[in-house]
């Protein structure tokens, strides 16, 4: 579950009817069981690490470019995903399906987007 760093609302469902346009990409993606479910497990198993220790911290960007660097070293990701999705990224696409696991895991992680200057986007950060 997500709460909102104010402390107030608590999100533990992905709402797809009030969903911005750009999720149409990871909708898309999560229909590709094969490609969704090896990053989903990547994904769920960085959040297991992270649990483990006493102050947990999960920067998308980080964990996410971390596991893209992985799938191009041991696995055919990259080429599997251009060929699927060609008008998608796949960072944006992981960090979205990263928010949907974060909210329907059990532990109530406070989330936070934050803006670097260099940055054109800002990504997310959670934490417990």
């Amino acid at each position: 579950m997500i709460q909102g760093i104010n402390g107030h609302s608590i999100i533990s469902e992905l709402d797809r009817t009030k969903l911005p346009t750009y999720w149409n990409a990871y909708l898309q993606y999560e229909k590709d069981e094969e490609l969704s479910t090896l990053t989903k497990n990547s994904l769920i198993g960085e959040i297991e690490k992270e649990k483990s220790k006493e102050k947990s911290f999960i920067d998308s960007q980080v964990v996410v470019s971390s596991l893209l660097i992985q799938f191009g070293k041991k696995h055919s990701f990259h080429r599997q995903f251009r060929e699927k999705f060609p008008n998608s990224d796949s960072g944006q696409v992981m960090g979205m399906q990263l928010y949907h696991i974060m909210i329907q895991d059990s532990v109530i992680w406070k989330y936070h987007k934050l803006q670097k200057r260099e940055h054109l986007f800002p990504h997310s950060t959670y934490f417990k």
